[in-house]
Parts: C-alpha cells; sequence; structure tokens
C-alpha cells in the first residue's frame, strides 16, 4: 500500500489592484442573504441596517434642537428620520415634496421658522391679517409644529416634516376656553355654507395642480360627537361633509383634526357630559368624530388626542377618543415648543413659546404622515398611509385603551419600517398578492459568468412589500453574488497533488478513461489550469471504457451526493496513439442550477442542459513539451417561476496551453496560460416588479441583461519540482488577471511552496 504525504511549507497569496476570494468554482454556494441597499450603494444585514439606523437615530435624538420638543422622542421620530436618510440619502430632508396645508388663524411668513420654505396664504371669509399685537398666531404656533424650518437657534425646535411645504387658508377663530357650551344643530346648520366653503377652497386649489396632500384641522366646535345622532349632522352640515367626503378627487387629501381640549372644563348644571361642574369628554369634538357616523370620512380622516411629557398619558384636558376611536391617535400635545408670534412685555415678538392642546397633536401627526408619504415614494394611497399609520401605532401597555387612546401612541419610526415578511411580487397586478420572500431572493452566479449579469443589474430595482403593501426598494445587483473562480485550497490541491504537472498541468474536461477497459471513480478537474465543462459534475461519481483504437466513453449523476445541485451526462473522447490531436465531445444535465448558477426566491429555478466539445494535442519540441487544449459548449437554459423570462442558448469556452521540460539535475519546469470556463454570448430577459398605484396595482420594468462577463480571466502559472532522496520540492507562482472574470477584482498573485513524498 502506498501511502502520500504533502507538507505545505509556505504560502503567500498577493492581491494587486483588489481583493481575493476564497469560494470554489463549483460548485456555486448557496445565495447570498438578505440584505438593505443604503443610498451610499452599500448593501447590508438586516441586522447592520438596524445598527446604522440606530447610530443615526441617536445622533438625531442628542441633537439640542431635537431635545427642545419632547415629542419628537415620543413619537420616535428620530428612527424614521435615520431611515429617510438610509434609504433616500443623507440629504434627504423629512417631508420634502409633500405639502401640509392648515385651515387656521393664518401664518408669520417672516418668522424664522418658515425661512427657505414654500408658503401658499390666503385669507378667508374676512379674516384679518395677524399682527402678533393682541395675541399670539395659532396657525404659526400650529405649522411650526408640523413643517418647521431646521435652523441653527438655541431655542429653536424643528417641525417633524422640516422639509414640507406649508398652504395656509386663514379664517376668524374664537379664543377658546371658557365655560361650555356645546354647539346646537341650529348653529351648526348656520356653519355648513361657510365650513363648505372654507373647504371647497382648498380641494380647488389642490385641483388647480397644487400639491395638498395633508390638511391640519386644529380648530372645532363645542361637543362631543356621541350627543350627537347621526341622522342630525347630516341634516346640519350636509355641504360641509359632502366637501371633506371629496367624492371624485383622483387622490383625497388627508384631513387630521384635533379632538379638542374640553375634558375638565367649567359647565352648567344640566349640559349634557357636564359631571359636578366640569366636562366628561369621553368622545371627540363632532368634527373630528365625523367619520364614526360618514362611512364616506373613513379611510382619510384621523383624530388626534394629546399626551403629557411627564407619564406619556392623556392630557387632563384632552377629550377622549370614544366613539371615534377607530379613526383616532394619541401624540404629544402638551408643553409642546412651537414658533411664537405675539405680544410679549409689551412688545410684538418672534421667537419660541410653549403650549398645550390637541390643536399641537394634531400637527404632529400630519408631519408623521408627510415623511410617510415622502419615503413610500408617494405611492400609498391616502387611505394606505391613514391605515398603516393606525396599525403601526403603540398599543401595548396604556395605550390598549381604545376608548382612551383610540389605536394607541403614533411611533414613526415603525410606520418608516417593514412590517412583517417582504416579499417580492411575481405576475400579479395587486399589491396586496405577493409570491417570493425577499429574505429567499438571490442568484449566485457560476464563476462562468463573471460580473456580466451583475453589472447588467447596476442601477435596476427591485420592489418588495410588507404585509401592509407598502413598497420598500432594493438594488438588484446587489441579488446576485459572483464567484471568484478557482480558490486557493484548489490550487493547493493540484499543486501537492500526484504527478509532475502541478499548477501547469492539462486538464481541459479531464477525467476521461485513460488505460483500455474499463474504470470507475470520481470526477475531480485539475481546477488551476483550465476548468472544462465537466467542472460542472465536480464530485460526479463516473464510470468508464475505453478500447483500443483510441476511444474511450464515460458516464456520470451526482446522484444524492450533491442533491442541491444534481448533474447528469456522459462523454466521449478519441485519441488514436498514432495522432498527436485527440477530440472530445459531451453532454451534461443541470437540473437545478444553470453553468452552476443557483436561483432562489424571486429568482426562480435555474436548470440547463449543455453540449459540448473540444480537442487537445501535444508534441515535443527542442526538448519541451508543448500541450493544448480547449472546449466550446452550447448552453440551453430554462428559468421557471422567476423574475427572469428568458435566457437565450449561450455559448462557452475554455482553453489552455502548457510547456514542461525536464532536467537531468535540475528537476522538471512548466509553464503555462489558461482561460477557465467562461460565457462568450447570451441574455436573459427580466420582468422585475419597480413600483406600486396608489390603487394598488403592481407596475412592472422589462428588461434585457447581458449575461458575457465584461473582462476575461486569464491565469499564467509556472512550477519548479526537484526530486530529492526523501522527497520531491515543489515551487510555484500563479498570476491571475481579472479573477472570474470580473472587473471588480484586479490582478492576483500567489507564490506556493511545498514538499510531498510517498511511502
Amino acid at each position: 500500500m502506498v501511502f502520500v504525504r504533502s507538507l505545505l511549507l509556505l504560502l503567500v497569496a498577493a492581491a494587486l489592484g483588489g481583493c481575493s476570494s476564497r469560494s470554489e468554482t463549483v460548485p456555486a454556494p448557496p445565495p447570498p442573504p438578505p440584505c438593505v441597499p443604503t443610498h451610499g450603494g452599500d448593501c447590508v444585514s438586516a441586522a447592520q441596517f438596524g445598527a446604522m439606523a440606530e447610530e443615526l437615530a441617536t445622533e438625531y435624538a442628542e441633537d439640542p434642537h431635537f431635545q427642545n420638543q419632547w415629542g419628537l422622542d415620543s413619537i420616535n421620530a428620530q428612527t424614521a428620520y435615520a431611515n429617510l436618510n438610509l434609504l433616500l440619502g443623507p440629504d434627504a430632508e423629512p417631508g420634502a415634496g409633500v405639502t401640509i396645508g392648515f385651515v387656521d388663524s393664518g401664518i408669520d411668513v417672516e418668522h424664522p421658522a418658515f425661512a427657505g420654505k414654500s408658503i401658499h396664504f390666503e385669507p378667508l371669509l374676512g379674516a384679518e391679517p395677524e399682527t402678533g399685537e393682541e395675541r399670539a398666531s395659532h396657525g404659526t404656533a400650529v405649522a411650526s409644529i408640523a413643517a418647521g424650518s431646521r435652523f441653527d437657534r438655541e431655542a429653536a425646535v424643528h417641525g417633524v416634516a422640516w422639509g414640507a411645504d406649508v398652504a395656509m387658508w386663514s379664517i376668524p377663530l374664537g379664543s377658546g376656553g371658557g365655560l361650555y357650551e356645546p354647539i346646537t344643530l341650529e348653529e351648526l346648520g348656520n356653519s355648513d355654507a361657510g365650513f363648505a366653503y372654507i373647504f371647497n377652497t382648498a380641494f380647488a386649489w389642490r385641483d388647480a395642480g397644487n400639491r395638498l396632500d395633508i390638511l391640519n384641522l386644529s380648530i372645532g366646535y363645542d361637543g362631543l360627537i356621541e350627543h350627537y345622532g347621526a341622522e342630525d349632522l347630516r341634516a346640519a352640515l350636509p355641504e360641509m361633509v359632502a366637501a371633506l367626503a371629496q367624492a371624485g378627487a383622483d387622490e383625497k387629501t388627508i384631513l387630521v383634526w384635533a379632538a379638542a381640549n374640553a375634558h375638565g372644563d367649567r359647565c352648567e348644571a344640566g349640559v349634557v357630559g357636564c359631571v359636578n361642574g366640569r366636562v366628561n369628554a369621553t368622545s371627540t369634538s363632532i368634527t373630528a368624530g365625523l367619520p364614526a357616523y360618514f362611512p364616506e370620512l373613513r379611510g382619510h380622516s384621523v383624530a388626534a388626542v394629546a399626551l403629557n411629557p411627564h407619564d406619556q398619558a392623556l392630557s387632563s384636558f384632552s377629550n377622549r377618543c370614544g366613539i371615534a376611536a377607530d379613526y383616532c391617535i394619541a401624540a404629544p400635545g402638551f408643553d409642546v415648543r412651537f414658533a411664537w408670534f405675539g405680544p410679549h412685555q409689551g412688545e410684538v415678538v418672534r421667537g419660541y413659546g410653549t403650549g398645550g392642546g390637541t390643536s399641537f397633536a394634531a400637527p404632529m401627526v400630519a408631519g408623521g404622515l408627510a415623511i410617510m408619504k415622502q419615503l413610500f415614494r408617494d405611492q400609498l394611497s391616502s387611505e394606505e398611509l391613514v391605515s398603516r399609520l393606525f396599525a403601526t401605532a403603540d398599543s401595548s401597555g396604556i395605550y390598549a385603551d381604545r376608548e382612551t387612546y383610540g389605536h394607541g401612541r403614533m411611533d414613526l419610526g415603525a410606520a418608516t419600517s417593514p412590517v412583517g415578511v417582504l416579499e417580492v411580487p411575481l405576475g400579479t397586478a395587486l399589491a396586496t398578492r405577493a409570491h417570493a420572500s425577499l429574505g429567499s431572493t438571490g442568484l449566485r452566479l457560476g464563476a462562468a459568468f463573471g460580473d456580466g449579469l451583475a453589472a447588467a443589474f447596476d442601477g435596476d430595482e427591485l420592489m418588495a412589500l410588507d404585509d401592509y403593501g407598502a413598497p420598500f426598494w432594493y438594488e438588484m445587483g446587489d441579488f446576485a453574488a459572483t464567484t471568484d473562480g478557482p480558490s486557493m485550497s484548489a490550487r493547493l490541491r493540484t499543486f501537492l497533488g500526484p504527478g509532475t504537472g502541478g499548477l501547469t498541468a492539462g486538464g481541459g474536461s479531464g477525467g476521461m478513461p485513460g488505460a483500455m477497459g474499463t474504470t470507475a471513480g470520481i470526477v475531480r478537474m485539475p481546477t488551476a489550469a483550465g476548468n472544462g465543462h465537466l467542472a460542472l459534475a465536480e464530485g460526479a461519481v463516473q464510470v468508464g471504457a475505453t478500447e483500443v483504437g483510441g476511444l474511450s466513453a464515460t458516464a456520470f449523476t451526482t446522484g444524492p451526493w450533491r442533491p442541491a445541485m444534481p448533474a447528469t451526462g456522459a462523454a466521449l473522447a478519441w485519441r488514436p496513439r498514432a495522432l498527436p490531436v485527440g477530440l472530445r465531445a459531451g453532454w451534461i444535465s443541470e437540473r437545478e442550477t444553470m453553468l452552476g448558477s443557483l436561483g432562489t426566491g424571486a429568482f426562480g429555478g435555474l436548470s440547463a442542459g449543455t453540449a459540448f466539445f473540444g480537442f487537445d494535442g501535444g508534441m515535443d519540441f527542442a526538448g519541451w513539451t508543448l500541450a493544448a487544449h480547449g472546449e466550446f459548449g452550447v448552453v440551453n437554459p430554462v428559468a421557471t417561476g422567476g423574475l427572469i423570462q428568458e435566457i437565450t442558448p449561450l455559448a462557452t469556452s475554455t482553453f489552455a496551453v502548457h510547456a514542461s521540460r525536464g532536467f537531468a539535475r535540475a528537476g522538471s519546469l512548466g509553464f503555462s496560460v489558461s482561460q477557465p470556463l467562461r460565457v462568450e454570448n447570451g441574455w436573459a430577459a427580466l420582468t422585475a416588479p419597480s413600483a406600486r398605484t396608489k390603487a394598488g396595482e403592481v407596475l412592472y420594468r422589462s428588461f434585457r441583461a447581458d449575461l458575457a462577463p465584461g473582462e476575461r480571466q486569464l491565469d499564467l502559472a509556472a512550477q519548479w519540482n526537484r526530486a530529492l532522496p526523501l522527497g520531491e520540492l515543489r515551487l510555484g507562482a500563479v498570476w491571475s488577471h481579472w479573477p472570474g472574470h470580473r472587473a471588480a477584482l484586479g490582478a492576483q498573485a500567489a507564490a506556493l511552496a511545498g514538499w510531498r513524498w510517498v511511502f
């Protein structure tokens, strides 16, 4: 029995202009884990993305202007800002491209809180310009909470969506407070036409080609919605309800209402809801609670109740959600800082103040909706945005009390993060139906493809949908992982293997029977020098036969030994002893892969049948032994059940040229130039989900991707062997140009030294 021992004495590997890889040529490893592409071009794991978002969120939370507004932390705005920066870029301003409208007392356009902001201002119903002399501007305060600009001033605060634009319709407002006196149905009827005019004016401005995405309504009447009947209110407010319903609008403006501040107000005995001289505000005001009675207002109406900063429970003055709980959410509304335009110590001051009321909780919600609309590229309908706002709210602990808090405390971080399992829609027209899990989606390309397909994906996006149909976008190229070609372990196996060729040995589709008779064994390829097509069946069990005329045949199968990448095939070779040249041909059937490439999830399944033919030959010249071999193949690929709709037949090639010489006292020297298996031409047609409409229709983009690599790998190898009394000394070097047929990797070089002996 013969035992072989190989000792590696030295291994030095250097990468020139790139980094080296350790992945094998075949079989292709499993698809890469799912990743989240950031705006900076990196594709990071979900855990890494979470860590990056947390780091950014911490930076926001530590900013003094952020800390000046306690409510921003309460609604988890810092996480939403981090999500925006990571996905849309560091310069993305929250709410940019979105317009928040206000029906309020007016706005001081000269206040620094609105510097550089586009503002539409229109007074209605005889509203007088605010001078700041008699009282502070309510509208200025409210607008600054939702969309106030971010700038450097010690006492300054920024709005939730500081990048949003503003539209203000000013109307005469009462002072509020005082004795609680619920409005009568007759008084409501008298105000119906006026309020309908206000809303119709705002919507007409929108319909004239202007954006009006959200309308903040920190206004209302005394009176709780539960103390009025639905039929009575419809009779009293037909025009107002019709205006708010926005029938016929292509996209309804979201209405955000202040729930009112009636709880604990003084009231007279006999007034409905009055208990011991104080109002028990168990529901929202009339206007904020209208969706509880009118189905046409549901889906685009939100009522906001106010939280306090001490225990983040409901503020003592705030109305409860009550019968409007299904359309209600809680947000910070006490000790809230805002832009002040009004009297202070006898002067009109533009500065910052602090106050409380559901008037200030509503713009927190309006600003949050603006950020959501921006993040989802304006592809969610108003109804979906509102539904998502409610579904992602914090309903744990005290917020589980729906009668008080409705859906709970607004959580803007959760609203801007994927909910549930992300899935890629395939062949469906509806965003509510998805098929392939994003987490299982990947395409691991065999080394023959190099960076061809990955480069073709550059700039293309893949849209995935979360459990609520919200879109999130990912760079397609990040799901296509390339293989770099023969690994260092493969080179070492060849370098220290049997025979004297080592790194410079021939190969082609080696493993063919070499002696007359029958043989059996394992398909093994000389991976260091120009793999042939049979490398796709590396590790398969083979049986072969050879006859005296130089004709040999082999059949092989991976069987149960490689279940993830099964391959079966056969090959013929003809090499008459009298001729210096031989021919070979064969067929390989890959049932789960295509030239070693593996697709999963949204990329569906891949398979291929490959026919190849080739030659090999050799001659002696001036003491040198010269040899060459080459192969060409035609691949018939099949793609099923995924983004790849069609793949044309592919042409492949591989070759190697060798020269070796033995010296009487100096051992043997060999050189080789080789090209591993490479796709020469062919393309794939793909159809990928790229967007969705507000109606929930998935939009697809079709494109063609060239499968040939952009570069060609060439390997230059040299090896010197010297037989000594106790074994054989081997020295070798390999230089690879464009390893893996990839432009991303520069040249790589490796030097090897080893000792081999047999006993």
